[in-house]
C-alpha cells in the first residue's frame, strides 16, 4: 500500500537500483525541490503541520527538536558507536559527567 507511485528512469544496462540506491536518487531529488522553493523558516510552522507563508514548501522540511533533545540524539549515536559502551560511561563518569542509563541502551 503507497500514498504514491514514481519511476526512477535507469541508463545503461542496469535493469533495476536496489532499495538504498533507489532511496538516495528520491531524497536527493526530493531535497533539491524543497531547496528550491524558497526559504525553509521554521519559525513559521507552527508545528501542527500546517506551515504559513514563507515556511518550507517542498516535501522535506527540518525538523522540530529542540536543541536539548537534538544534542541528547548526539551524544546517544556517539556512545552507541563505540565499540565498548561501558568505556564511554566509565570515561564520562571520571569527568564528573552522570547520564541517565537510557542514553547507554
Amino acid at each position: 500500500l503507497a500514498d504514491e507511485t514514481f519511476y526512477l528512469p535507469m541508463c545503461g544496462f542496469a535493469e533495476s537500483f536496489n532499495l538504498s540506491v533507489a532511496t538516495a536518487i528520491t531524497l536527493a531529488y526530493m531535497s533539491a525541490v524543497s531547496s528550491r522553493s524558497g526559504d525553509c523558516a521554521l519559525e513559521n510552522d507552527g508545528g501542527d503541520g500546517n506551515s504559513e507563508k514563507g515556511a518550507c514548501k517542498g516535501p522535506l522540511r527540518p525538523g522540530d527538536l529542540d536543541p536539548h533533545e537534538l544534542q541528547c540524539l548526539r551524544l546517544k549515536g556517539v556512545i552507541n558507536s563505540l565499540a565498548q559502551k561501558r568505556m564511554a560511561k566509565a570515561l564520562l563518569t571520571k569527568e564528573g559527567i552522570v547520564l541517565p542509563s537510557s542514553l547507554y541502551n
